[in-house]
C-alpha cells in the first residue's frame, strides 16, 4: 500500500517537520512538570503526538494512486450453454440447470449491473453454433449438441486483436465436440471463468449406455440387439426394456431386468425376427415401472430426464430379389426341391437352365428329306421346329425367366448377361458344356464381379482330368480326386465341422446340443462325388463319414477374388426332402434357403449405397453411391437422384455429385435435425435417360445422444480450461464478489486513479479521537 502513496505537496516536508518538532517539544515539556504517573502520561503524550503527526502529514497532501479497468474500454463476454443437457435436474421436479442459469442472467442481478459499468459486455449462447444472446435472455435449452470447444475457438477468432478482460462461462462442461486432453486452452487469448452451480448433486436417472445390432440374412439367426442399461443415484431395481416398431408404434419385444445399484450397468439381449424384408426402424426404451405412463405420454416422471432413456436403430434385412442361375446337365430331383424351398422366400429368385437332351452331332448328305433339328422336336410343327435346337446344340429347358429371350441361347455368352445374376449353381455338368470363353467369363464373374459359385456333386462333377484342367478346377475350393479313387455306392453320414457349427447359415437349431441331436436324426446318403483335399485358404464346413469310418469333405467354401465359391459333394441331398414328415418343419428346404442366402450375401450390385457419418455431433451424413455398368465397370456419367424422407414424413430431393477421386462413386451430404429414422431412395439413370437401378439406404440419427453421455457437471474439464486459460472456477453464489474484484485483476486497458487521503473522513476521525482521548485522560487525573 505504501508504494501507492504520492505526496502532493513535497515542498512542505521541512516546514511540517519543523512544526512537528516544536509542538512535540512543547507537549513533552508540559507533561514533564505536571507530575502524572508515567504510564498515564505516556499514553496521553502518545495520543497527542499522534494527532499532531497525522495533521502534519495532511500538510504534505498525501495521495493514493493505482490502476483500474477503464470503463467500457475492455470487452467481457458471457457465454451460455443452451443445449439439452441443461435440462438435467438434480432433483426430479426441481429446477433444471438451464432454469437456474436463466435466473442468474437476469439483467437486474447486481453482478450484471456492476459488470456493465466497468466493461463492454457481449453475451453469447451456444449449442451447435455460437450466436448472440438476446436481452433479456431467453434460454430454450433445446440444442442437440454442445459445441463448446468450437464456440470458444470461434469467439477467440472474433475477438482477436480486441482488449478482452475475460469470458464468463455458464455451462455444465459436457461438450460434444473434440476437446481432448491435448487441447491447449492457453492460446485462446483471454481467461475463462467457468461458473458452477452451488449444491449441484448427481441426479437420479436411468439411461441406455450402449446399443449394438447383429444381424444376418438367415432364418436361424434372428436380429440380435445388445442393450446396456445403466443407472445413477438409484438403488437396484427392475427396469422394463421395450423394442418398438417405429412404423406401427407397437411393442415388438419387452423384457424386465434388474439393474444394479448406482453407477453400474446391466447388459441384455433382445432377439426378434422383423416381419418384412428391407429397411426397418425401431426404438429401444428403458424405464422404471413407475414411469410407464409418464414415458408414454411424454410427461414428467421420477427421473431427471427421459431424453437418454431411448435409442433409435435401423435394421436392413436385404433388398431383393437376388437372382441365382441354376445350370444342370440333366433333369434331377435336386432342382425340384431347391425350387420348392425358394417359393417361400421372396428375396431369392431361381432361374433354371436344364439340359434335357444332349447335342447329337450327325453327319448327313445334303438331302432335303433329312431334318436338321433335334429329333426331340419332331412333330411340333414348322414354327416350333424353326426355333428348336439343332443337332449340334443341346436341348435346354428354361424355368423362371423374366423375359422371353432370357437364356434363349443357353448359358450366357456375354458378361453383361451373366453379370445380371448374383450367383451360379452348377449341378452335374461337365466342363465341355461351356466354351472356353464362357469358362473364362465364369471365372471373371467370381473374381471381378464378386458373384457366388456353388458346385453340386453329380455324375459329371469334379471329374479327374477334365475338371482339374479347366477354370472350374481353379474356382473349386477342393482339388480334383486322385485317379485311383472311384465313386462307389456306400452309406454316408452328414455332419458339421467345428467351423460349420459356428455358421448361422448351416445351423437349424439355436444350441449346439440341439443341432447335434438334429444331425444324428438325419437320414443316410448313398451318393458322393469323390474329391481331393480342400485347397489352402478353403474351409471345410461339413464332412461326410462313410461306412468304413473315413471322414471326407462334404461342404467346402472359400473366398476367390471378390467373390466366393463352394463345393457340395453329396449327390442325393433330395433324399432328405423325401423323408420329411407331414406337419413338421421342412428342414431341407430351410437349409437350402439359408445356404443360398449365404451364397448371395455381400454380393456387389450395380448400385450400392452406404451412409457415412462425419463425426462431430452426428448430424451430418454423407450418402455414398457406387454405380457400375452392365459389365460391372465404374460408371462416371450417370445421374444419381436421392429422395430422403425424415422422421416427420417430409422428403427432400438431392442430386449426388461425382466423387472425383474414386471412379463410379457419387456423394451428397444431408444434415439430420431430428431424432428418428431416415430413408434414402436412390434412383440411378444412364446418360441416355434409361434407368440403371434403384435401391434404398436407411440410417437413424439421435443428435442429442452425446448430450447425455455424462450426468454430472464435467468439473474436471472446467478446471483444466480455467487453469490453462488463466481464469478460475467460480460458484454462482460468489458471482457478485467476483465481479466486484475484477477491478483489481489484470486487464488489457487500464487507467490511473488518485485521491487525497486527507479528504477521507477517517483521517479527521482518528485525529479527533486522539485529541479527545488525551483530553479525557487529563480530566480523569484532574489535570488542566
Amino acid at each position: 500500500m505504501l508504494t501507492d502513496l504520492v505526496w502532493g505537496a513535497p515542498s512542505w516536508v521541512w516546514p511540517a517537520a519543523g512544526m512537528v518538532a516544536i509542538i512535540a517539544a512543547t507537549v513533552v515539556w508540559n507533561y514533564g512538570w505536571r507530575g502524572m504517573k508515567p504510564g498515564v502520561a505516556g499514553l496521553a503524550l502518545a495520543l497527542k503526538l499522534l494527532a499532531v503527526g497525522l495533521l502534519a502529514i495532511c500538510l504534505l497532501d498525501p495521495l493514493r494512486s493505482g490502476t483500474r479497468p477503464k470503463p467500457q474500454a475492455n470487452l467481457f463476454s458471457i457465454l451460455v450453454d443452451d443445449s439439452q443437457s441443461m435440462t438435467m435436474k438434480s432433483v426430479a421436479g426441481g429446477q433444471s440447470r438451464g432454469e437456474r442459469i436463466a435466473e442468474q442472467l437476469d439483467t437486474a442481478q447486481p453482478w450484471r449491473v456492476r459488470l456493465a459499468q466497468d466493461f463492454d459486455v457481449r453475451s453469447y449462447q451456444f449449442a451447435s453454433r455460437l450466436e448472440p444472446l438476446s436481452e433479456p435472455p431467453v434460454l430454450a435449452s433445446d440444442g442437440t449438441s454442445s459445441m463448446l470447444s468450437s464456440s470458444l475457438k470461434t469467439l477467440s477468432e472474433r475477438l482477436q486483436g480486441r482488449p478482452v478482460g475475460g469470458v464468463l462461462l455458464l455451462s455444465d462442461g459436457n461438450l460434444t465436440d473434440d476437446s481432448g486432453p491435448q487441447s491447449d486452452w492457453s492460446k485462446l487469448g483471454f481467461p475463462v471463468f467457468p461458473v458452477v452451480l452451488t449444491g449441484e448433486s448427481a441426479p437420479g436417472d436411468i439411461r441406455i449406455d450402449n446399443i449394438s445390432v447383429t444381424q444376418s440374412d438367415f432364418e436361424t439367426a434372428p436380429v440380435s440387439i445388445k442393450v446396456v442399461v445403466a443407472s445413477q443415484a438409484l438403488p437396484s431395481q427392475e427396469i422394463i426394456v421395450r423394442l418398438i416398431d417405429a412404423e406401427t408404434a407397437k411393442t415388438v419385444e419387452e423384457q424386465t431386468i434388474r439393474v444394479p445399484a448406482d453407477g453400474q450397468s446391466q447388459p441384455l439381449a433382445i432377439k426378434f425376427r422383423p416381419a418384412k424384408p428391407g429397411i426397418g426402424f425401431y426404438r429401444v426404451v428403458a424405464f422404471r415401472k413407475s414411469d410407464g405412463k409418464s414415458i408414454d405420454s411424454g410427461g414428467d416422471g421420477t427421473e431427471s430426464t427421459f431424453a437418454n432413456n431411448s435409442r433409435w436403430l435401423s435394421i436392413d434385412r436385404g433388398q431383393g430379389p437376388h437372382r441365382i442361375l441354376y445350370v444342370s446337365g440333366r433333369p434331377n430331383w435336386e432342382f425340384k426341391f431347391i425350387r420348392r424351398a425358394l417359393q417361400t422366400d421372396p428375396e431369392v429368385k431361381l432361374v433354371g437352365l436344364l439340359r434335357i437332351a444332349n447335342k447329337e452331332s450327325k453327319f448327313t448328305f445334303r438331302d432335303r428329306e433329312v431334318s436338321s433339328t433335334n429329333p426331340l422336336f419332331a412333330g411340333l410343327g414348322g414354327d416350333e421346329e424353326e426355333a428348336s435346337q439343332q443337332y449340334d446344340e443341346p436341348v435346354m429347358l428354361r424355368l423362371g425367366v423374366e423375359v422371353a429371350d432370357e437364356l434363349s441361347s443357353g448359358f450366357p455368352r456375354t458378361a453383361e448377361e451373366l453379370f445380371g445374376y448374383e450367383a451360379v449353381i452348377l449341378d452335374d455338368i461337365e466342363p465341355e458344356f461351356f466354351s472356353q470363353d464362357q469358362l473364362l467369363m465364369l471365372r471373371r464373374f467370381v473374381t471381378f464381379r464378386g458373384g457366388g459359385l456353388m458346385m453340386l456333386g453329380g455324375q459329371e462333377s469334379f471329374d479327374v482330368n477334365r475338371f482339374a484342367n479347366s477354370p472350374l478346377g481353379e474356382l473349386s475350393p477342393v482339388y480334383a480326386p486322385r485317379r485311383d479313387v472311384d465313386s462307389v455306392s456306400d452309406v454316408y453320414r452328414w455332419d458339421l465341422t467345428r467351423e460349420g457349427m459356428l455358421q448361422p447359415w448351416l445351423r437349424l437349431r439355436d444350441t449346439e446340443d440341439a443341432e447335434s441331436k438334429r444331425l444324428r436324426a438325419m437320414p443316410n446318403f448313398n451318393t458322393l462325388s469323390p474329391v481331393g483335399s480342400p485347397k489352402p485358404g478353403a474351409i471345410a464346413m461339413a464332412s461326410v463319414r462313410d461306412s468304413q469310418g473315413r471322414v471326407l469333405p462334404g461342404l467346402v467354401v472359400q473366398r476367390f477374388g471378390k467373390g466366393k465359391s463352394a463345393a457340395l459333394t453329396l449327390g442325393d441331398n433330395w433324399k432328405w426332402s423325401m423323408r420329411r414328415e407331414e406337419g413338421k418343419e421342412d428342414e431341407p428346404a430351410r437349409l437350402w434357403r439359408q445356404m443360398l442366402r449365404w451364397l448371395v450375401s455381400d454380393i456387389p450390385r450395380r448400385v450400392d449405397c452406404q451412409v457415412q457419418f462425419d463425426g462431430g455431433d452426428g448430424g451430418r451424413a454423407t450418402i455414398v453411391t457406387d454405380v457400375r455398368d452392365a459389365s460391372y465397370l465404374p460408371l462416371d456419367n450417370a445421374k444419381v437422384e436421392i429422395n430422403v424422407t425424415g422422421p416427420d414424413g417430409k422428403s427432400i430431393d438431392l442430386v449426388a455429385q461425382n466423387d472425383g477421386g474414386t471412379a463410379g462413386r457419387y456423394q451428397t451430404r444431408y444434415f439430420t435435425r431430428q431424432s428418428g429414422g431416415y430413408l434414402a431412395a436412390v434412383r440411378v439413370t444412364a446418360e441416355d435417360g434409361s434407368e440403371i437401378a434403384t435401391t434404398n439406404a436407411g440410417w437413424t440419427a439421435q443428435p442429442s445422444e452425446a448430450e447425455f453421455r455424462q450426468w454430472d457437471v464435467n468439473r474436471e474439464f472446467l478446471e483444466r480450461l480455467a487453469e490453462q486459460s488463466g481464469g478460475e472456477v467460480i460458484e454462482d453464489r460468489n458471482l457478485e464478489s467476483f465481479v466486484a474484484d475484477l477491478s483489481n485483476r489484470k486487464v488489457p486497458v487500464t487507467q490511473v486513479w488518485t485521491y487525497p487521503l486527507w479528504h477521507q473522513p477517517w483521517v479527521m476521525m482518528v485525529a479527533m479521537l486522539c485529541l479527545c482521548g488525551e483530553w479525557g485522560l487529563r480530566r480523569w487525573k484532574g489535570m488542566p
